[in-house]
């Protein structure tokens, strides 16, 4: 249970809490005192009003014991500036005194105080009054932080809800364009057959392979990030030629679009890192690398590798990011503000980040608008050891 307590509640081991007594005089202070530590208590002393208060600034207490008549400072000034005081406001304080009259009672209540004992007092009753205010703030404390997690859960469950609106509306309109397509162009082709000529058919064909081609890609995302955050999908590194990796990948990019991929590589053979989380962590940057950027320019991808780590360097001429807009990239289905007509769903580099998150793995991005992006993954690698 003490794990769940406050700081300030959480007493050693072997004390059942810790309490400060505030009295001017000694013998009253000694006679507490060791009643209390016999209890198991653990006890500061204060003989006066403002030696009190700086205790209060430089111990973490539960509960405080303050006598009424003191000099300079009675305990009814202290109790008010203790109450005022925001870091020491929620510390119980009962008072103790010869004065038994009702209204000192009453004041004693007004200022702050949660209990009120009677000089002299029976040892039993200051114990079982102590005791009950602690178990009280326990109480207290324990019911805060159920309200807190109550809210924290409330805002994940918004989130939740929030995250899951986003994705039905981006799944009808990501999905319903290449299904369209896909419709339309099926329908020419059935309608036109035999009239249509070899080429406009192969057309047609090509269109519906291509947004036949965005659906699955749509589904692997999605299903990746599902997956991913489901904790099925686990860092498993085997032997792997890096060299190649980039060779392959930056051939399958090229053949899918056009581009050609500048590769250059140092110090990378067979080395311990997991290929699927790879690829798809590069697969990505590297396709929205040559997707905002002009078919003109350059996409440059740098791998360098150290004992310890992998180093994957991606740099493109394209549109850049706006600065307020980076913290967010990471995010799922969000897009910056300047992709224009620019297709995409927000995905991507959500699935990079979860990733990364698996493998130990970080990302650095390094752009400004209308002078491209440099995107930098590291990876760690096992000690070659």
């Amino acid at each position: 249970m003490n794990s769940s307590l406050p700081p300030e509640l959480k007493s050693k081991s072997d004390s059942k809490g810790s309490l400060l007594i505030v009295d001017d005089k000694p013998n009253n202070l000694r006679l507490l005192s060791s009643m209390l530590i016999k209890q198991g208590y653990q006890v500061r002393s204060a003989i006066s009003g403002s030696v009190a208060l700086m205790a209060t600034q430089t111990a973490a207490l539960d509960l405080i014991l303050l006598d009424i008549n003191m000099p300079q400072m009675n305990g009814y000034e202290v109790c008010q500036q203790l109450k005022a005081d925001p870091q020491t406001c929620d510390i119980p304080v009962i008072f103790l005194s010869a004065l038994g009259e009702p209204l000192d009672k009453v004041r004693a209540f007004q200022v702050g105080g949660v209990d009120y004992i009677t000089k002299p007092f029976q040892v039993e009753e200051v114990l079982a009054r102590i005791e009950n205010h602690l178990t009280l703030r326990r109480m207290q404390h324990q019911l805060q932080q159920a309200k807190a997690e109550a809210l924290r859960a409330l805002e994940q469950e918004q989130e939740l809800n929030r995250l899951r609106s986003e994705f039905v509306s981006m799944i009808s309109h990501d999905f319903r364009t290449p299904l369209t397509s896909i419709q339309g162009f099926a329908d020419l082709l059935k309608h036109g057959g035999a009239a249509l000529e070899p080429g406009l058919s192969q057309r047609y064909f090509g269109k519906i392979d291509a947004a036949i081609e965005h659906l699955i890609y749509l589904l692997d995302e999605v299903l990746i990030i599902g997956s991913i955050e489901a904790g099925k999908t686990l860092h498993q590194p085997v032997l792997t030629d890096l060299q190649q990796f980039g060779q392959d990948l930056c051939e399958t990019l090229q053949l899918s679009n056009g581009r050609r991929i500048q590769l250059s590589h140092t110090g990378c053979a067979q080395v311990e890192i997991d290929p699927t989380l790879l690829h798809r962590i590069l697969i990505n940057l590297l396709s929205n690398a040559i997707k905002y950027s002009s078919e003109q320019s350059q996409v440059i991808f740098n791998v360098n590798c150290s004992q310890r780590t992998a180093r994957f360097e991606i740099i493109d001429q394209g549109i850049g990011i706006p600065l307020e807009h980076q913290q967010h990239l990471f995010k799922t289905f969000y897009r910056s503000s300047n992709v224009g007509q620019i297709k995409g769903t927000g995905l991507g580099l959500a699935v990079v980040k979860k990733c990364l998150e698996i493998c130990g793995g970080e990302i650095e991005l390094v752009s400004q608008p209308g002078q491209g992006t440099t995107v930098t993954v590291c990876l760690p690698l096992p000690d070659a050891a």
